[in-house]
């Protein structure tokens, strides 16, 4: 039996964090006492949303800026969201939470001995 989770007000009473919140919840089967990590899962997600408007601009992503001295400089966002990645993957991992993309299928290649198998069931079948 699911039990309910409550969302507490700082996540219910930010749209966008309320949003992910259902998206996180959605389908799983959390006990209450996991409402303070979830919430902080989402915050993380909010982190990386707002990094990732500050270096989006028209013409590309932003990587990295001129310091007043003319150093080339990483954007500092960077390391915030690489920060923020791996926070996301270790509260993920504490709630049982698969964040790992599903394996493709493996190809299917045929041997040379079921080639010819099935070249001799066909050729059977045109004979008939």
């Amino acid at each position: 039996m699911a039990r309910r989770l409550t969302k507490p007000p700082s996540v219910r009473n930010d749209p966008w964090r309320s949003r992910k919140w259902n998206e996180v919840v959605r389908g799983r089967d959390f006990s209450p006492s996991d409402a303070p990590t979830i919430a902080l899962l989402v915050s993380w997600y909010q982190v990386v949303e707002e990094c990732m408007d500050e270096i989006s601009h028209d013409s590309g992503v932003q990587v990295c800026y001129q310091n007043d001295v003319g150093d080339i400089k990483a954007v500092p966002q960077l390391a915030t969201m690489k920060q923020a990645s791996a926070e996301i993957r270790a509260l993920n991992k504490q709630l049982g939470i698969n964040d790992q993309a599903a394996p493709a299928a493996p190809e299917r290649k045929a041997s040379v001995l079921q080639l010819v198998v099935d070249d001799r069931a066909r050729k059977e079948r045109g004979a008939l």
